[in-house]
């Protein structure tokens, strides 16, 4: 059995989306997260967030 590529192994475990990335949680484990953009507040300012990827249902925190 030979080993697989990075692009065959990504085909078969369905990858990583384009808003997706790599975060680190509490507990030291790396995991699938959603990446944070910048967006507008109620007054129109822009806001950015501090960290660049976060849990995508905001339980790591």
């Amino acid at each position: 059995m030979k080993k697989l590529s990075r692009k065959e192994t990504a085909k078969i475990n369905g990858g990583i989306l384009p808003h997706q990335c790599f975060y680190t949680d509490s507990n030291g484990v790396r995991k699938i997260g959603c990446r944070l953009y910048p967006f507008q507040d109620s007054s129109g300012a822009w806001v950015y967030p501090l960290l660049e990827c976060d849990s995508c249902t905001g339980d790591d925190l």
